[in-house]
């Protein structure tokens, strides 16, 4: 018997406790898609249970926080309602932004896992091996967490539930967060309905994501030399020499309000622009 872990015991005491609040996610947006394609192991109503099971414990605590500052401190007696208000809704408000968040990163992993996992593959086609074979082979040897998930989703309906490979197939791709990893789930289905040799297909395959991962990078290396000249324009550049400005006009004739710019530069302006670089590497990064 397989043994559940944290977040599965949790979700079923959970459950049990408050039952399936799938509603209060419903406040932002449907969350069902995102929890399949987050590949969290727990179905709609269970994860929903479980962080609303989560937002409760953690308001009453913030409540109870509070109404201690408010016989020890003085601290309005109005923040204990309000401080189990607001942290409930936040709470819950992070809880459905998560699986969203986890996509992300899931779709962006499978994208830069694939090139490699259609040349594996490839390779043990080579061998005479038939792709239900190929798949159990790599999930044994697979060092990348979501892809091994992806991996054992298909190898566990094909093994435990009896589907052949296309409809394994069909419902990896319902739940692939990864459009790149869809379209080749999709193409190897429609190759195996086809009646295409696999051997021929997988090795064509691979010369095609070979390809694309080398366009991507160029277009990569190019779009991070662009940033890295705005970088140091914009924000090496532009706040020395505001700074040096400032520093001039301060020994020249001295006003209070050039102290002031001189704080909002340092602890406001250099500190933003650092979160737009970021942000813009975060933009470009591969997906």
């Amino acid at each position: 018997m397989k043994k559940l872990s944290f977040l599965d015991s949790l979700a079923k005491f959970a459950i049990s406790r408050v039952g399936a609040n799938t509603w209060i996610f419903k406040i932002f947006g449907d969350p069902s898609e995102d929890i399949k394609k987050a590949w969290l192991g727990l179905t709609p109503d269970e994860y929903s249970s479980a962080m609303f099971f989560i937002s409760i414990i953690l308001s009453a605590a913030s409540a109870e926080v509070s109404a201690i500052l408010s016989i020890f401190m003085k601290v309005p007696w109005f923040s204990v309602p309000l401080s189990f208000i607001v942290v409930f809704f936040l709470s819950n408000a992070f809880f459905r932004a998560y699986p969203s968040l986890l996509i992300t990163e899931i779709s962006s992993s499978l994208s830069l896992r694939l090139p490699y996992l259609v040349i594996e593959m490839a390779a043990l086609s080579d061998t005479g091996m038939t792709i239900e074979k190929i798949f159990e082979s790599i999930l044994e040897l697979e060092p990348d967490k979501y892809t091994k998930k992806v991996l054992n989703f298909i190898v566990r309906n094909i093994k435990i539930f009896g589907m052949d490979i296309t409809q394994s197939l069909e419902e990896t791709i319902k739940r692939s967060p990864s459009r790149d990893f869809a379209e080749f789930l999709l193409s190897l289905k429609g190759a195996l309905l086809s009646g295409s040799e696999v051997r021929h297909f997988l090795s064509e395959y691979s010369q095609k994501v070979m390809i694309d991962k080398k366009i991507n990078l160029r277009y990569l290396i190019e779009r991070l030399n662009i940033i890295a000249e705005a970088f140091t324009t914009l924000f090496v550049v532009l706040p020395s020499v505001l700074l040096i400005m400032i520093l001039l006009f301060t020994m020249i004739s001295f006003k209070s309000y050039y102290y002031v710019f001189f704080l909002v530069i340092i602890y406001i302006l250099i500190p933003l622009m650092g979160i737009i670089f970021i942000m813009l590497l975060e933009a470009v990064r591969p997906r």
